[in-house]
């Protein structure tokens, strides 16, 4: 393992510092002749018995100046020594040497842009093609074990814009760390030579993500990308079954019918591991859920990225239950079993197996088993805007409205005038007419996006109980976030005037997100900085995409199995209120540990519910993270999802309010 380390990091450093990388081969070369030339010397016999550092500096000093001071006796062995040392010498370190050392520089420097050499990196992550989800994935991979995780992204795009762009994104963040491990290769990605450059046969994972688009109309044909990824996945799987090796495959994908086309040759090619990532699914789940639930928000870009806590599969441990670990855990959260696997949540592996003296509840339960109650707080929903995630948001609401048993939610559409036949087939097709009512309401035409307050308003102020602006990922990166921030901009003064309404922002390019969190840090904004986090788990273990899918996704949804047909909806994150929650407002809601809290939600939920978070004025708190903080379950100190959010009672307690949310997993 330490070598394979070595060995990856110093093809990075060859690899992004060619110059840097002949200067110290020059250096080492250097040194090695010295080397070579004080061995020689020492073997002369004037030299017996001088240490290791005088017999360097006579090397040197012959080397650098054969009529020096270095005195030599007149033998024939002692003659032919001191020539090849100072042949040595005018090989490595004359004028003439330095300028043909030079030229063959500028000539390897020369062939490197022209024909890239072929990588020796191994257990390597590979990223083929680039899109704007790409940075947030390497930002990420920051906050993961750095000296075991190695990046290469192969790509149609300039070597220089790709760097730039990453770089932008460290800049907007506003932290200095970079993930260093990174080989940026230019390339054909269906070239077979450039695959063998970037030793693909020995990669870890591959993630096949979408190419960016860019043309001169301003519009993107997705069919065109989803046939292009196809293509790509076809050739790359072809490539692996050449070199009879079994390597995670995971596959951006913007439909169904991409998604599914992955599943069948992954269920029908036992030798192929192959994910599809659906992203208009998952982030149309990711809508959904937050406008139900607002807090969740938080709560799942924690899961999704390194800088918060990591799902993990490991094997089930044998005679320990979920139960057993609550009591015993140090800091990671047990969820549930998947086959012979167990779910955790924890800041790192290790943590899974941290252990503690065994905890009992000493907290008294209630007489009766408190059935979960989970009470929607939202009754109107409005979705601004059509997208090829417009679809899945609808089908999750649904799912969610009847696995919840909640007639009175309704949802309406909005959009502009050019996009008025889409909002009528949605309205007429009958799939999604439980949620949509048309008979009791119709989708609204905004005829001008810079004064959208005549439509728009009346909702915002008497009905809309959150509001999702969506941006239209039909058109071209360069017009992208387009709608959704003329919406925001131009309705924002009313928007936060009702503070009864959430809103939800859908940014697809993360660089306007700052735009808007200058302005209003108090709206949710949902952007591919999601999916990329996503990624970079699914780089590490692709099975992770089966446990967070599970979580986001109601009863009913088409996505409530993966491929191979192992999860069913066993549970479902929840952000419910404390005085609703238990219906019991005579329970004692102070806490003294992390634990006692957990285990007594489990208890009198008849294990059906496991807290994974409070929230607290509007900020939520999670309770497997450590950094270093002493926060193991056996204490009270809440960690915020952000940077510097601590909450910590002046008894060390764990204070539920009545106005306060917990985070829940709910068993299905």
């Amino acid at each position: 393992m330490k070598n394979k380390r070595i060995v990856n990091k110093w093809n990075v450093f060859k690899e992004n510092n060619p110059t840097s990388h002949i200067c110290v081969m020059i250096i080492l070369v250097n040194v090695v002749f010295i080397a070579i030339s004080a061995i020689l010397i020492s073997i002369l016999p004037e030299n017996q018995g001088r240490s290791v550092p005088e017999l360097i500096k006579f090397a040197f000093t012959l080397m650098v100046n054969p009529s020096g001071k270095y005195t030599y006796s007149e033998t024939s062995i002692s003659r032919i020594i001191t020539t090849i040392v100072v042949l040595l010498g005018m090989i490595s370190l004359t004028g003439g040497t330095v300028g043909f050392v030079t030229s063959v520089i500028n000539t390897f420097l020369e062939k490197s842009v022209n024909n890239p050499r072929y990588l020796k990196i191994k257990d390597h992550i590979v990223i083929i093609n680039y899109n704007n989800k790409v940075p947030s994935i390497i930002y990420d991979y920051s906050f993961d074990d750095v000296n075991d995780t190695y990046i290469v992204i192969l790509t149609r795009e300039s070597k220089h814009k790709v760097q730039a762009e990453i770089d932008n994104m460290y800049n907007q963040m506003g932290i200095h760390k970079r993930f260093k491990n990174l080989i940026i290769r230019d390339g054909n990605p269906m070239s077979k030579i450039d695959l063998e450059k970037i030793n693909l046969k020995d990669a870890r994972t591959v993630l096949l993500m979408t190419p960016g688009y860019n043309d001169e109309s301003g519009e993107t044909i997705i069919q065109d990308k989803s046939f292009e990824v196809s293509k790509l996945f076809l050739f790359i799987t072809w490539f692996f079954s050449e070199v009879n090796k079994k390597t995670d495959i995971v596959v951006e994908s913007s439909n169904i019918n991409m998604e599914k086309m992955v599943m069948d040759y992954h269920l029908e090619n036992t030798d192929v591991e192959a994910v599809p990532v659906n992203y208009n699914d998952i982030t149309g789940k990711i809508l959904a859920i937050t406008a139900i639930m607002p807090s969740v928000n938080s709560v799942v870009k924690h899961f999704f990225s390194f800088e918060g806590v990591e799902v993990y599969i490991v094997d089930k441990p044998e005679n320990l239950s979920i139960e057993d670990e609550l009591r015993t855990s140090k800091t990671s959260l047990p969820m549930f079993d998947q086959g012979d696997k167990r779910v955790y949540i924890a800041e790192n592996e290790e943590e899974v197996y941290n252990r503690v003296k065994e905890q009992t509840l000493t907290k008294k339960l209630p007489n009766k088993v408190v059935p979960i109650n989970f009470v929607f707080e939202k009754s109107e929903i409005m979705i601004v805007g059509t997208s090829t995630k417009l679809p899945y948001i609808l089908e999750s609401l649904e799912c969610f409205k009847n696995e919840y048993n909640n007639d009175e939610l309704i949802v309406v559409l909005a959009a502009t005038e050019d996009e008025e036949e889409v909002l009528k087939d949605y309205y007429s097709c009958g799939k999604y007419d439980n949620i949509l009512k048309p008979s009791e309401s119709s989708y609204i035409i905004v005829k001008d996006l810079y004064n959208p307050m005549d439509e728009l308003g009346p909702i915002i102020e008497n009905k809309a109980d959150s509001i999702i602006f969506l941006s239209d990922d039909r058109v071209s990166d360069t017009h992208i976030d387009e709608k959704p921030l003329m919406y925001w901009t131009n309705l924002k003064k009313s928007l936060r005037e009702n503070d009864n309404v959430d809103v939800i922002v859908e940014i697809l390019d993360s660089q306007n997100q700052s735009i808007i969190e200058r302005r209003n840090k108090d709206q949710i904004i949902v952007s591919d900085d999601f999916l990329g986090h996503l990624y970079a788990q699914l780089g590490k273990n692709p099975k992770r995409l089966e446990v967070i899918k599970d979580m986001i996704t109601s009863e009913g949804d088409s996505s409530s199995m993966n491929a191979d047909q192992m999860l069913q909806n066993q549970g479902d994150l929840l952000c419910i209120n404390v005085s609703k929650l238990f219906n019991a407002d005579d329970l004692d809601l102070t806490f003294k540990t992390k634990r006692e809290l957990i285990l007594w939600v489990y208890e009198v939920t008849e294990h059906k519910g496991i807290p994974l978070g409070v929230v607290k004025d509007d900020v939520t708190y999670t309770f497997s993270r450590t950094d270093g903080n002493n926060d193991g379950l056996d204490t009270a100190v809440l960690l915020g999802s952000s940077e510097g959010q601590v909450y910590k009672t002046d008894r060390n307690d764990i204070i539920l309010d009545p106005d306060d949310e917990l985070v829940m997993l709910v068993m299905g």
